[in-house]
């Protein structure tokens, strides 16, 4: 009898991405999404380590591929850095890619990655930066030791690196910080809701769409509305807030109605909208989506505007200019100038039969380039 010859599988190679704080069922949404792309995509076994501090449920509904799974990193020692470190060295020498988000923190990814590399000398780091303009800035301008420490991190123990944002891109390359063929860029994708279900986009009305965390100082929404209200011929157009109030909003929004009686039936707040199919149905009815920010690392609900279809109106913030140069539909307005935006949303109104596009085509082109899959070919071939 001939002998069979045995082929060995290649093991299959362990993804795992230590984030402690991950506190809420959003948090996975945006911070979970490139481990379970690797899992699913490129045939790892990914998890997310992470304190047990909330009901997960969006991981059971959204995430779910039998390569990727949720652990949870136990309290032995009241203290993050000493968890993780005990983690580290019981596991380091099973995982082959270790990935952090945030190098903000860059002592605590300092001590960990000198541990996993001491233990693990093949394994491969990579930082997901996650950074505005002013977390690139503090970087950038580090001093004295703490420059040190952060030059010798990016150069001698991470493996990859990756900034949101072309503007972000262009700055740490030519900070003189050491990240010229460690650091690539990679925008944030479509949530695998979006990008996995079929779409049939209705009818669209004549809305003005926001989302966002309402009355915090980042997301400007007085400034929305102070555009709003100097809009001199609104027609049917109506302006749609979907998202939590902050409480401290709420005097401001009682003194706008006061002085603003009329608009009573024109600025429509949804409050806070868990539903996934809920929130879909307005980006896919608005015409125009309008974010205000100061400041973003890169704006999610950007891309999922583009995505419907919406004519976006933003502030240069996070990755606003970068969607804008693939899609073409949109425009970047003045920061904290209601008086602009409010001209701006004011032409749009009376002039929309210009500026209408087909929003299924908008849907396909944003598909194609902020599917995850896709983005994470460049991780990929870095890491390996």
């Amino acid at each position: 009898m001939d002998k069979k010859t045995v082929y060995n599988k290649p093991r299959k190679q362990n993804y795992v991405l230590i984030y402690p704080g991950l506190w809420n069922i959003h948090l996975i949404k945006d911070v979970g999404m490139i481990p379970f792309t690797m899992a699913k995509s490129f045939n790892y076994n990914a998890c997310i380590l992470t304190y047990d501090n909330d009901n997960y449920k969006y991981l059971q509904d959204h995430l779910k591929d039998e390569n990727f799974s949720l652990n949870f990193l136990k309290k032995r020692y009241k203290n993050q850095r000493y968890d993780v470190i005990r983690y580290l060295i019981r596991k380091s020498r099973d995982i082959d890619v270790l990935q952090f988000f945030h190098l903000n923190d860059f002592m605590n990814i300092f001590y960990y990655s000198v541990i996993y590399k001491l233990l693990n000398k093949n394994g491969k780091i990579y930082v997901k930066l996650d950074a505005d303009d002013m977390i690139t800035s503090i970087l950038i301008g580090k001093r004295g030791i703490g420059k040190i420490i952060l030059n010798f991190l990016i150069k001698y123990l991470i493996d990859c690196c990756s900034v949101e944002t072309c503007k972000n891109y262009k700055r740490l390359i030519n900070s003189g910080l050491n990240f010229s063929d460690k650091l690539i860029y990679l925008p944030n994708g479509l949530d695998t809701y979006l990008t996995t279900r079929k779409f049939q986009l209705t009818k669209k009305k004549n809305y003005i769409l926001t989302v966002g965390r309402l009355g915090y100082e980042q997301k400007a929404t007085e400034i929305l509305l102070e555009a709003f209200s100097k809009i001199k011929d609104l027609k049917d157009w109506k302006l749609i807030l979907i998202g939590g109030v902050e409480e401290s909003f709420q005097n401001y929004l009682n003194t706008f109605f006061e002085k603003n009686p009329d608009l009573h039936e024109k600025v429509i707040f949804k409050g806070y909208v868990s539903d996934r199919d809920e929130i879909c149905k307005y980006y896919s009815k608005s015409k125009v989506f309008c974010f205000t920010s100061r400041w973003e690392s890169f704006g999610i609900a950007l891309i999922e505007a583009a995505f419907f279809g919406n004519y976006i109106v933003s502030t240069d913030v996070g990755g606003a200019n970068d969607i804008l140069d693939i899609t073409g539909y949109g425009e970047l307005v003045k920061m904290d100038d209601p008086n602009f935006l409010g001209d701006r949303l004011q032409e749009l109104i009376l002039n929309w039969h210009e500026y209408e596009k087909d929003p299924q085509k908008l849907m396909n082109l944003t598909k194609k380039e902020f599917k995850w899959s896709n983005l994470c070919k460049k991780l990929y071939k870095k890491i390996n």
